[in-house]
């Protein structure tokens, strides 16, 4: 399976500007708001507030409530009181302001219990469904017919004696949606040390809770009587000034609910706006539980709602887009029934407006992503900006998955889970370029058959030692001999009796001793063969271990196996014995690569080089690590094509290549020939080195935690392609997990590394991980 990539585009609340001189924010309703657009009709039913302070109150009531939109602001008073148990502790302290507001359809008509735990610790869900699982019984509290809440806004004022805060908390009111503390202030301290600013929705919040007239104290909750008491002249209390981006962006309408609970959200007063009325002759207390409400059977219509003037919003559409990592093109829709003039940006350069920039009225821009090449998530913006309003889509790429979070299929392609090439070719094939596209019947004649191995991938993963060696192998019996040095006690010099299995014993030295067999770098000795061949459209697949001198402890050669052949590129193995369940398949439909030039020179070498790393279809192996003796380390491997049988006859084409690092070096290499000649082939003697290592497999080895640190220790794969560090996530583990870098990229080379993490809150539900990243040469 191949591995996908998307990104998802969403409203962006933005801050739109507020023009102070129209309003203040001082929590009193100036000029400006004009008349209440609801007031209360029923005494309060807790305690009626006697202090005349900015900040404590000795009792909650909702008098009347004032609004405007303006400048794609909803500004709102709440005139009255909040307790926060009053200068001599008198009161209920922490009373809560409960504002829901209806902006577009989709919300909760009856209120759940699986809103965000980080707006006031989650309480708001002790007024739904159950009281947050308290098994009441009660069916949650439930709204007048025909709303049903999106948003929510709470404002609380607490602290005993002098100098109480007030707190304010935002809710998006759907199951497990966004829900966040968004500040509070010190209402005695005088403007603008009253105003609360919210610095991510641009919420802007006062308190003024000195009134003291307003409705009357009555148990009973029955009607106000008069004056003194005249709620709808209250003009002090809670003023807010609310961004329309940071409730939905609604461009109709916008209709409020205003309630006061206790502390705890569970009981409910009766102080409601727009306010329950029954007349002279009925009464209204306190409700003993809040999630035992029902607004739709009381008396009166308990909602009030502002009209959003044109030009105050624009809302795009729509507003989830997904790409694959190649990036790609769409449209969003700017909805204006203003007729008013606006313009597009995009605040990064891999997002391009390609029309629509500007438009008056409802419009459509065109964008275009550009793929995103990098490990990471990426992020931008397109600003839609009118006279009065901003709005933004925001844009998120993810980056590249890398092993292990990528996806392996044993098919013939080194997937982008591989990452990039361990080993690249620098000569042009000896063995003929191939210019067929068959997946599995590379022949000869018209058909231009070839042999090539162009690149080198590889990784181990859950104890599984993945490579692609990438290129082209044609069916006329050419064979690719794979060789693996696992640990101590290989051969440097092959000899010539190792298990009898597909010629390998033609490679070792002669009969008569009179010649060395095959001798390989200085350093490299390895433990097991694979050879592979093909003949017509079947792929066959040998193995064999190499003893020490040959055999084993007992003199015997063992461990030689005719793996099986395949002709598919599914990667299983049949007619032969696989007792190591290795998995092997060849996908021979290359073109490009290497050119068929087997001598190369400065310019022509790194042509052939930047040729040959582009090719990512060949041969590929699944080959489970006890197979190849259980390693622990980096696996070391050496590759190359012969000629058919007894496959003496080598080609040029090694992975590693012969070839050479130094830039005023010129190399030609024509096929080295016959292994049997009388000067054995020794690699130590061609240029450059002939094996690449691979592994160990990459994972945190070992957390230890102290105090409020962490030190996480890791292993790298011995890949100079690949860069690494450690990430961190918390929470209940799961795909969204969001994990925190808590470094730079750093070079592995198959060693140890350790990273602390300095900053351990918890030791609970913690997550380490280590990501990788191409550093493709």
């Amino acid at each position: 399976m191949k591995s996908t990539f998307a990104f998802f585009v969403a409203a962006l609340l933005a801050i739109p500007t507020i023009t102070t001189a129209q309003i203040v924010i001082d929590g009193s309703a100036d000029a400006q708001y004009g008349a209440p657009v609801a007031s209360q009709q029923l005494g309060t039913s807790t305690f009626k507030n006697t202090e005349t302070n900015l900040d404590a109150a000795n009792g909650s009531e909702l008098d009347a409530a004032y609004g405007t939109i303006s400048n794609g602001v909803l500004y709102l008073v709440l005139a009255g009181n909040l307790d926060s148990g009053g200068t001599d502790s008198s009161g209920n302290a922490f009373d809560k302001l409960n504002i829901f507001f209806m902006t577009g359809p989709g919300g909760d008509h009856t209120l759940g219990t699986n809103y965000n735990g980080n707006a006031d610790f989650g309480h708001i869900n002790n007024m739904g469904v159950g009281g947050n699982n308290s098994m009441d019984g009660n069916p949650g509290l439930t709204f007048d017919t025909g709303f049903a809440a999106n948003y929510w806004i709470g404002v609380t004022v607490g602290g005993a004696g002098v100098g109480p805060t007030f707190y304010v908390n935002r809710e998006v009111i759907c199951s497990n949606c966004d829900g966040e503390f968004l500040g509070n202030s010190s209402p005695s301290n005088t403007p603008p040390g009253n105003i609360m600013v919210d610095p991510v929705f641009g919420v802007r919040a006062a308190l003024n809770n000195s009134n003291t007239n307003g409705v009357q104290m009555d148990l009973s909750g029955c009607e106000v009587n008069g004056a003194p008491f005249n709620p709808q002249n209250v003009k002090t209390g809670v003023e807010l000034a609310i961004p329309l981006s940071a409730i939905g962006s609604p461009t109709g309408s916008v209709s409020v609910c205003a309630f006061i609970t206790d502390d705890q959200y569970a009981s409910m007063y009766n102080q409601v706006l727009a306010p329950i009325n029954g007349g002279p002759s009925e009464c209204q207390g306190s409700f003993g539980s809040a999630d035992a409400v029902d607004f739709s059977t009381l008396p009166g219509t308990h909602t009030f709602t502002f009209t959003v003037p044109p030009c105050n919003s624009f809302p795009l559409s729509p507003t989830a887009v997904e790409f694959t990592s190649s990036g790609g093109s769409s449209n969003v829709t700017v909805v204006d029934s203003g007729a008013c003039s606006w313009n597009a940006t995009s605040n990064v350069p891999w997002v391009t407006i390609t029309s629509g920039s500007s438009g008056v009225g409802n419009g459509t821009i065109t964008y275009s992503v550009a793929s995103n090449t990098t490990v990471d998530a990426r992020t931008a913006s397109i600003t839609v900006s009118g006279q009065f309003a901003t709005a933004s889509m925001n844009i998120t790429e993810d980056g590249k998955i890398l092993p292990p979070f990528g996806s392996i299929v044993v098919d013939g392609i080194a997937e982008s889970a591989y990452g990039c090439p361990i080993a690249i070719q620098q000569l042009g094939t000896g063995f003929g370029k191939n210019l067929s596209t068959n997946l599995n019947n590379n022949g000869g004649g018209a058909q231009g058959g070839g042999s090539e191995l162009d690149a080198a991938y590889g990784l181990v993963a859950n104890n599984v030692l993945f490579l692609t060696l990438a290129g082209n192998l044609q069916n006329n019996g050419n064979e690719v001999m794979i060789f693996f040095m696992t640990g101590p006690g290989g051969q440097n010099t092959l000899t010539n009796v190792n298990p009898n299995i597909g010629n390998l014993n033609s490679s070792g030295s002669t009969t008569n001793g009179t010649g060395p067999g095959l001798t390989f770098d200085p350093g490299f000795a390895p433990n097991y063969w694979i050879g592979v061949n093909a003949a017509g459209a079947t792929f066959f697949v040998d193995y064999a271990q190499l003893w020490p001198g040959g055999t084993n402890a007992l003199g015997v050669a063992t461990n030689g196996y005719f793996l099986g052949s395949t002709t598919t590129t599914n990667g299983t193995l049949a007619t032969g014995s696989n007792p190591f369940l290795i998995q092997a398949t060849l996908n021979d439909s290359n073109t490009n690569g290497v050119s068929g030039d087997s001598c190369t020179t400065n310019a022509a070498g790194a042509q052939q080089t930047i040729a040959a790393a582009q090719v990512r279809s060949g041969m590929e192996f699944a080959i489970p690590l006890g197979a190849i003796g259980s390693p622990t380390g980096a696996i070391a491997i050496c590759a190359y094509i012969t000629g058919g049988s007894p496959h003496t006859y080598l080609s040029n084409q090694f992975l590693g290549p012969i070839g050479s690092n130094s830039p005023s070096m010129t190399v030609c290499q024509t096929d080295l020939g016959n292994v049997t000649n009388s000067s054995a082939i020794n690699f130590g003697n061609l240029p450059g080195q002939h094996f690449f290592l691979v592994g160990p497999e990459m994972r945190v080895t070992k957390i230890a935690v102290s105090n409020s640190n962490a030190t996480v220790v890791y292993q790298t794969e011995a890949n100079t392609n690949l860069l690494y560090r450690v990430e961190r996530a918390s929470g209940n583990y799961s795909t969204n997990l969001v994990w925190t870098p808590l470094s730079g990229f750093i070079p592995g080379t198959g060693g140890v590394l350790t990273q602390t993490d300095l900053s351990v809150t918890s030791k609970t539900n913690v997550y380490y991980r280590v990501r990788q990243s191409p550093n493709c040469q």
